[in-house]
């Protein structure tokens, strides 16, 4: 699997395998040139705290003070106590069960809720839609995650407003924000980013609509129009609500937050820390995997070694580590994923080989 002979960048370990990846005379890549530019207001959490309060102080009239997406994972849950008992905001929690969703996340989920008083909601969505969305997009793409990603921010945008709250928060890690941060214009999640380190905020319907504008790269017109419609409904009727990133603005440790979570609300991952919310996460990395013809994390782990919480040989451990997936598991979570979106488990393989050759 593993690309032999690449450059690779000086700083981190991103290769010439990750898309829209450049080197300069230096041998720096332009992920890391783009990260330098930033890196003062990312890390000037003084000045961020300020931000993150000015993005949740115009609640007045509002129903809730927030929407947050919960997981169950360590960092949503982390996210939920904070904004409950350190920020004291009214809160509502809401779940996307994608039919994926593991036994111990929904334990997990019920649990944490029932102690913080929270009120909460599993999200299901009409199952011939999102079918057809899983159909169509990992036909395209072939990455599971993709789907998952594509769902889950439509309806992150949309149910802040269907249930009056004041902001979306949710508790992406700044590794995930920041993987395809670059000088270049292909990243959806960069204007969330930049927009958020600015004092004053942006008004939130001509960000969101940005992304939303781009449904049509991911589906056919049809679907589109039916997404919009049955999916993004009370978004455009009652107005967007700001899409705040809880990370952005606070240090990001993970041990720290595993320990806290252990000592403040008992919880404790039973399997895998990350990820285990997911039945399908194995079969998702792996063909990812195929695809970028290396580890999938490399420019998650590239970050982690901007923000320096692991060294350039720390780094290409955990991506060598991140390619040992038990094949027969992973290949028995694509056929469950491909029966439930009407694809066939080997083409996508065979697809993901083709383009593995092709990526770069």
């Amino acid at each position: 699997m593993r690309v032999l002979n690449n450059q690779t960048c000086v700083r981190c370990i991103n290769d010439k395998t990750v898309r829209h990846i450049s080197f300069d005379s230096e041998g720096v890549c332009n992920f890391c040139r783009e990260y330098e530019k930033y890196a003062g207001k990312l890390h000037d959490y003084e000045a961020l705290e300020k931000n993150f309060l000015n993005r949740i102080s115009n609640r007045a009239g509002h129903r809730y003070d927030a929407a947050v997406g919960f997981s169950g994972g360590k960092d949503s849950a982390f996210v939920l106590y904070q904004l409950v008992k350190v920020y004291g905001l009214k809160v509502k929690a809401f779940t996307l069960d994608n039919g994926f969703m593991s036994p111990e996340a929904k334990d997990k989920i019920r649990s944490m809720v029932s102690k913080l008083g929270v009120e909460h909601e599993f999200v299901a969505l009409d199952q011939t839609l999102v079918k057809e969305m899983y159909r169509q997009i990992a036909g395209k793409f072939l990455s599971p995650c993709m789907c998952c990603a594509f769902i889950g921010y439509a309806v992150m945008i949309n149910y802040a407003s269907k249930v009056d709250a004041a902001v979306m928060i949710h508790g992406r890690s700044p590794y995930q924000m920041l993987r395809n941060f670059s000088n270049l214009d292909n990243d959806y999640f960069k204007p969330f980013v930049t927009e958020g380190l600015e004092e004053v905020a942006q008004d939130p319907a001509e960000l969101l609509q940005v992304i939303l504008s781009k449904i049509d790269m991911f589906v056919d017109k049809n679907l589109a129009a039916s997404i919009r419609e049955k999916f993004l409904g009370d978004c455009f009727e009652k107005g967007f609500r700001p899409f705040v990133a809880y990370f952005l603005y606070h240090k990001y440790d993970k041990a720290e937050i595993l320990e806290f979570l252990k000592q403040n609300m008992g919880w404790v991952a039973e399997s895998e820390e990350e990820h285990f919310d997911c039945l399908i996460h194995h079969g998702a990395l792996y063909i990812k995997n195929i695809i970028a013809r290396r580890s999938h994390l490399m420019p998650e782990l590239s970050v982690m070694i901007r923000e320096g919480k692991i060294s350039r040989e720390q780094a290409l451990e955990m991506a060598l580590e991140s390619e040992q997936i038990d094949e027969g598991v992973a290949r028995e979570e694509l056929e469950k994923f491909g029966k439930f979106a009407g694809l066939n488990a080997k083409w996508m393989l065979t697809k993901a080989k083709i383009y593995g050759k092709r990526w770069w």
